[in-house]
């Protein structure tokens, strides 16, 4: 190794990894490693101020830190004897090309010269100075530069101070982050439980009131039946009198008897009274998603709008093929898009007053002829009016006696085998059949059934998920 190459050597030795200078009150760590006593305080870590090698990332105890003297003296002996060493290195430079000592150097080309590399053409009219004075001047430039060259680490030192700083406030940040959103979604489960409690128990009152009218409707009924024996009996023991004694009991008899004709069984539909549920619309929204119809399965007498999300029904049924996706009988539409997994919501508005029905069924439903709203590839809830009632309808409930609905939210969680179906306007729970597992692709089902005398087809609309 040359001259040059042990000073860089011994350089090396006497230089602090964290601070790339030489040791200042160096000290050594149990691992075996030395630092500067400052540069190492400056690298603890977290919270608890822990100490790591920069080298072997080990956990140090700052008690194991012992102050090494011998390595303070060796870098105080290596500042001094350096300049030295460079200038003896230097005095046994000699020139490859002419054999001469290089005593001279040349400012434009940076090299050492000889008095002979003056003559050469190569170095002519160039800036050439002394050595020694050449050393002096370029001592004060490296002087210069390492002087801005500390600054600028004294600045990256702060700024790595104060990242450490940010990360350690970052860390306690998010902490307190994590636990004022653990705090926030505890009282919105207790304020969602008390709500579950609050309509359980009013379910269970409003249970137990039906009942008890139900009872009273029963013990009516029945009093009405033994009536009608008694009546019916009398009436056969007229029959089987002499016509004399039928005709005097007769006036009696059929003034009893148009009473009881007079009187109607009373059908029964009780109507429960509705559990808007917190921020049940805003969770389902989540999952909104953008539904169009399918003109090829569209029936003819099913008019599309452009937007693909509306249709009004025609009487006079439009000439168009009769491909097999479409509906010829019933009045039907699917929704174009196919589910296969996941969880989706769309929201349809259907008016009230109206008969119609929604949900989805399976994308291989029969498209030719009548089919069941009850079969198995078809989960949908309808509506029906009577006179001034409404009405809604399931496969599981049968039909019930509801408000008029304007607007139906549907939920669908493919995984699970789950539907439901919500009252968008007062934000409430209408139906959901138990789980079951679908099979294949699902399509939104959309039907507005056909006309009567007091029913025209209303124009179902699909909302936008924007909206």
């Amino acid at each position: 190794m040359d001259a040059k190459g042990l000073l860089e050597y011994l350089k090396a030795d006497l230089t602090c990894s964290i601070c790339l200078c030489y040791f200042t009150d160096p000290v050594t760590v149990k691992c075996g490693h030395n630092f500067c006593t400052e540069c190492l305080l400056k690298c603890r870590e977290g919270a608890d101020a822990t100490l790591i090698c920069p080298e072997c990332r080990q956990i140090i105890q700052i008690s194991n830190l012992v102050p090494n003297k011998n390595l303070q003296n060796l870098c105080i002996t290596g500042k001094m004897i350096r300049y030295h060493l460079l200038q003896s290195v230097v005095g046994l430079a000699t020139c490859d090309q002419h054999g001469e000592k290089e005593k001279l150097f040349c400012e434009e080309d940076k090299r050492l010269l000889c008095e002979s590399c003056l003559i050469v053409p190569e170095h002519k009219d160039h800036q050439v100075l002394p050595l020694d004075k050449a050393a002096d001047k370029y001592k004060e430039k490296l002087q210069e530069s390492w002087n801005i060259l500390q600054k600028k680490q004294e600045q990256f030192k702060i700024s790595l101070d104060s990242m450490r700083r940010r990360e350690t406030q970052c860390k306690a940040d998010a902490f307190a982050l994590k636990q004022s959103i653990t705090s926030e979604y505890e009282k919105m489960h207790q304020f969602l439980l008390d709500e579950e409690c609050l309509y359980l128990e009013r379910v269970d009152q409003e249970s137990k009131d039906k009942l008890r009218r139900l009872e009273e409707k029963k013990t009516k009924v029945t009093q009405q039946i033994q009536d009608m024996q008694q009546m019916m009996l009398k009436i056969e023991e007229n029959l089987n009198k002499d016509p004399l004694e039928m005709l005097q009991d007769m006036k009696d008899t059929l003034a009893r008897n148009e009473e009881l004709l007079l009187q109607e069984p009373e059908i029964v539909f009780p109507a429960w009274s509705t559990c808007p549920i917190t921020g049940l619309r805003k969770m389902l929204r989540n999952y909104q998603r953008e539904i169009t119809l399918d003109p090829e399965t569209a029936n003819p007498h099913l008019i599309l709008s452009e937007d693909l999300r509306s249709f009004n029904y025609t009487s006079v049924p439009q000439d168009l093929p009769d491909n097999a996706e479409r509906f010829d009988c019933a009045l039907t539409v699917l929704g174009a898009q196919t589910f296969t997994s996941g969880k989706h919501y769309w929201e349809v508005e259907v008016g009230d007053k109206t008969e119609w029905s929604v949900g989805i069924c399976e994308d291989s439903v029969s498209r030719k002829g009548t089919h069941s709203l009850s079969s198995k590839d078809v989960r949908t809830l309808a509506a029906f009016k009577s006179g001034n009632d409404f009405f809604l309808w399931n496969s599981q409930c049968g039909l019930r006696k509801s408000k008029p609905i304007h607007k139906v939210g549907i939920f669908l969680d493919y995984e699970k085998g789950h539907i439901g179906f919500y009252n968008v306007t007062d934000k409430s729970l209408i139906y959901s059949p138990p789980n079951a597992a679908f099979q294949g692709p699902l399509r939104p089902y959309f039907s507005p059934f056909y006309p009567n005398d007091e029913n025209i087809p209303p124009s179902l609309i699909i909302y936008p998920w924007s909206n």
